[in-house]
């Protein structure tokens, strides 16, 4: 998967376009970690979702407002 890819999907679920359960995989997940979790070394908090395909993708949480 691509970036531009996980980001379509990604939106689709904070839009609720798409019906995420525990039994439903979308797009290859294999794992989620926060940045803590994942040992990441940073200051921010975040996300780490690893793939089935072996890609990884961190996403940065920054309130804005």
């Amino acid at each position: 998967m691509n970036e531009e890819g996980f980001a379509k999907c990604l939106q689709a679920v904070l839009d609720d376009e798409l019906n995420v359960t525990e039994s439903f995989d979308p797009d290859g997940v294999r794992e989620v970690a926060t940045f803590a979790e994942a040992e990441v070394m940073t200051l921010n908090h975040g996300l780490v979702v690893r793939m089935d395909d072996g890609s990884e993708f961190q996403i940065t949480i920054v309130r804005s407002r």
